[in-house]
């Protein structure tokens, strides 16, 4: 799915003075204490598992021409592969066409389990066609390659079957608190501009059918990135706390993540094909290895706080539902040029990657 603007932004709107000291102290608590908005969320610690799968060992190809499904003979099919639970999205949403790209993203499953994704992209311009949405294509990502579990916005019939434990969508009033994605990838790009990163998606219905409108919300959370993408200050509204873990050692993250947004309007509002919200990992925790546990339940919690404190969205638990959740790579020129086309060559292995619904322990290995 085409991310959302990461050049210079319009203005997001008047903002009230950021209020994160006070609500991070409240929202570690909701993490230590396992409690809050929860209602008819899914039994506490169910893991659901994405990766490693026992579907079969493949590969697979994305380009400038083949942006939503692989190559597939003389043409493309019209999604990525299923694998349980989750799909492989190659999603090279923003990559020229094979006329001025060449090379291209291989995703493919190991005897493992696992994924590797690689890039062997020797250019890279962003695409200019009608085909792309021409006011997200301001950017240097050319691409996500990811595992998407949930509703595929814009694609719902071809998304993955779900988990009866954690059906999407939902609103994120409902969810279990303790909420965790858990993941252990390795990540090799040298050669480019990169964020490793979940991608949540919200929509304020609970349409089973989502698609980007006013009112769209995309949330990111890094957990890895090089200086290059790292958003402007311009866009920088304060701090969040909210609990992650590396290799099994927690940490409360208090005042860790940044918070960014773009395209967030007062009372609701956001630009047609929607805004976003980042929140990025302080430079200094940044994980380009390991295994990395996020408290999404409370990031998401974080960013309602947000919503509500600074722009006047109301109630946005009960009111915003949740249909996307993927983890995956963004990946451009190493310069970070919106508009050139230099080479791409990355590397980011994922051995794995669960959810765990209700657990707010961030100790559950996948």
């Amino acid at each position: 799915m085409p991310s959302a603007d990461r050049s210079e932004p319009r203005p997001v709107g008047a903002r009230r003075a950021p209020r994160w000291s006070a609500l991070g102290r409240a929202l570690v608590a909701v993490a230590v204490v396992a409690v809050g908005c929860g209602g008819d969320g899914p039994p506490e610690g169910r893991v659901i598992q994405l990766l490693p799968t026992s579907a079969p060992a493949g590969s697979w190809e994305w380009t400038g021409d083949c942006r939503v499904g692989p190559r597939a003979g003389a043409g493309c099919d019209p999604a990525g592969p299923l694998i349980g639970n989750a799909q492989l999205t190659g999603n090279t949403w923003n990559l020229g066409a094979a006329d001025n790209a060449t090379g291209g993203v291989r995703m493919a499953i190991t005897r493992a389990g696992g994924l590797e994704v690689r890039g062997d992209l020797s250019s890279a311009p962003p695409c200019t066609t009608a085909t792309c949405v021409a006011p997200e294509a301001n950017t240097w990502v050319r691409g996500f390659p990811s595992v998407l579990y949930g509703i595929d916005q814009c694609l719902a019939p071809t998304s993955p079957p779900q988990s009866r434990d954690l059906p999407l969508p939902r609103s994120v009033r409902s969810l279990a608190p303790g909420l965790e994605g858990i993941t252990t990838y390795d990540t090799r790009a040298p050669g480019v501009t990169y964020t490793v990163a979940y991608d949540l998606w919200l929509n304020p219905t609970d349409t089973t059918t989502p698609c980007r409108t006013n009112g769209t919300l995309e949330v990111m959370v890094w957990t890895d990135y090089d200086n290059p993408a790292l958003l402007p200050d311009s866009l920088r509204v304060g701090t969040a706390t909210f609990p992650y873990a590396v290799d099994g050692r927690p940490d409360r993250g208090v005042d860790a993540w940044r918070i960014y947004a773009a395209n967030v309007f007062e009372a609701g509002r956001t630009e047609p094909w929607g805004g976003t919200v980042w929140l990025v990992l302080d430079p200094a925790r940044r994980v380009p290895s390991g295994r990395v546990a996020v408290d999404l339940y409370t990031a998401l919690e974080a960013v309602g706080g947000l919503l509500e404190n600074n722009y006047r969205w109301r109630d946005f638990a009960t009111s915003y539902y949740l249909n996307t959740i993927a983890f995956g790579i963004e990946f451009g020129p190493a310069d970070a040029s919106l508009a050139g086309g230099g080479p791409a060559p990355f590397a980011f292995d994922l051995s794995a990657y669960c959810l765990v619904a209700g657990s707010g322990s961030l100790a559950t290995a996948c």
